[in-house]
């Protein structure tokens, strides 16, 4: 099957740290087509980072900036994208503006769309090594564990790196806590088949400290919350049965990290679970600030 009309995805807030890097990347290391759409939604930034892409712009005109005045969530900020994914696009491939995708990694994710059952395909993320010590190896663990999931019978979709067929995208909710579930979610009810490529690599910004960990991980179990509510629908990496055979295939180096990262994700989840019964579901949430310092 023939897919070659694509757009690219960013959504950014005060990324003037790391979206210079993506955007070259983009335009100098994935071979993308010449008619491709790079779309970056700059959402109430306060920073440079509109100047930046507009400079972009001038270097590579598939770049196109959608300036947003007011932040009103990211969901809100995909929902722009989709529209015009949508009409100009087969695929979208949506990438965090904090990400660098490994060399052809968006080629990767493009060929596995075969046949017309493929709904979605995306990338391993694997955390960018910016310091050692507990908190590199609890998030290194957590995207262990989803890489392990993933490859189980139901994959989890991971939204750092990742390509959509444009006629699975459906509006998200604009007090959306997360996407990606949501997006996954759209895709299942089509029919669709959810794809893992771990040979398709991309690079994330991950939090260095243990209130961010938590405050990231808060806002995923609110967001799964939120979805299960409203649809019923509980993405496989929600699943204990699936965590304890994720667990139970580590290797025994890896194992350092399950009691301090499994203490940090009760106590997520704990929080979570008491904003969400008193009906606290931020869609507009406080950045992770140790994602937003520049490597």
């Amino acid at each position: 099957m023939l897919l070659n009309r694509l757009v690219i995805g960013v959504c950014a807030y005060n990324e003037e740290n790391n979206i210079a890097r993506l955007l070259e990347n983009l335009i100098s290391e994935q071979n993308i087509p010449k008619e491709c759409k790079i779309l970056v939604v700059c959402s109430g930034c306060t920073d440079k980072t509109p100047q930046i892409v507009a400079s972009f712009q001038k270097k590579d005109s598939r770049i196109r900036p959608l300036i947003e005045n007011v932040r009103r969530g990211k969901s809100n900020a995909l929902n722009k994208i989709f529209e015009a994914a949508r009409v100009e696009a087969d695929i979208l491939i949506l990438v965090n503006a904090d990400a660098l995708p490994e060399k052809g990694s968006v080629s990767r994710l493009v060929s596995k769309f075969t046949t017309s059952d493929v709904g979605a395909v995306f990338a391993q993320p694997v955390p960018m090594k910016i310091s050692d010590g507990l908190c590199y190896g609890v998030v290194c663990l957590i995207w262990r564990l989803h890489h392990i999931i993933s490859t189980l019978d139901i994959p989890k979709l991971s939204g750092e790196l990742c390509a959509v067929r444009t006629a699975c995208l459906q509006k998200i909710p604009e007090n959306a806590a997360t996407d990606e579930p949501y997006i996954e979610s759209a895709i299942r009810k089509r029919h669709k088949n959810i794809l893992y490529a771990p040979e398709a690599l991309v690079h994330i910004r991950c939090p260095t400290n243990i209130a961010d960990i938590i405050k990231q991980r808060k806002r995923i179990w609110i967001g799964h919350m939120q979805l299960q509510n409203t649809t019923g629908y509980k993405v496989s990496t929600a699943s204990f049965k699936n965590m304890l055979r994720a667990v139970s295939a580590l290797e025994r180096s890896e194992t350092v990290y399950v009691l301090p990262g499994g203490f940090l994700e009760i106590l997520a989840y704990l929080e979570a679970r008491i904003l969400f019964s008193k009906g606290n579901v931020p869609f507009v949430w406080e950045p992770i600030k140790s994602t937003k310092t520049s490597i």
